[in-house]
């Protein structure tokens, strides 16, 4: 008897451990998802005029990364940006990316959350839109500054030291 129970409990993890795995597969089509990779972004700050370049990454597991050209002269200077995405669609993504700001003294001040919507127009471009929020270092007690973004960009592709 005890050991009809164990046969049992062993089949059931596998079952879930199966089910676990292609409910994974079916959420990218067994695939990677189409954002993965890195992109190179003309970013607009609608409210501002300005215009800048960045390079953000996207990571299996929902991780993104990122830079910009653009850090005001003169300083406060700003962290790199990290966050996280999700997929919505097939051909959409929602991502958040937050950096802290810095005094002169070079102490954290703030932290910028930017959320961002992106979609895939063809497998090598997206546009998006995007708002910003200062908030507390810590990310919470979140207020909307009015720093709405546009974005268009184009996927990096990787070549050979010969091509």
């Amino acid at each position: 008897m005890k050991r009809a129970f164990y046969l049992a409990a062993a089949a059931l993890a596998i079952a879930l451990t199966a089910a676990a795995a292609n409910s994974q597969q079916r959420d990218h089509g067994g695939l990677a998802a189409r954002i993965e990779g890195t992109w190179i972004l003309k970013i607009q700050r609608v409210t501002q005029g300005i215009t800048f370049s960045a390079l953000q990454s996207f990571t299996a597991g929902g991780v993104t990364l990122a830079t910009g050209t653009i850090d005001r002269t003169p300083p406060p200077p700003i962290s790199p940006l990290y966050g996280s995405w999700r997929r919505i669609d097939d051909h959409s993504y929602a991502a958040t990316i937050c950096f802290f700001a810095f005094d002169p003294a070079g102490n954290a001040v703030a932290m910028i959350k930017t959320n961002e919507t992106f979609q895939l127009t063809d497998d090598n471009n997206v546009v998006g839109s995007g708002t910003g929020f200062a908030c507390d270092i810590d990310g919470d007690n979140c207020v909307n500054v009015g720093l709405a973004i546009t974005l268009t960009g184009k996927r990096v592709i990787a070549e050979g030291a010969s091509d």
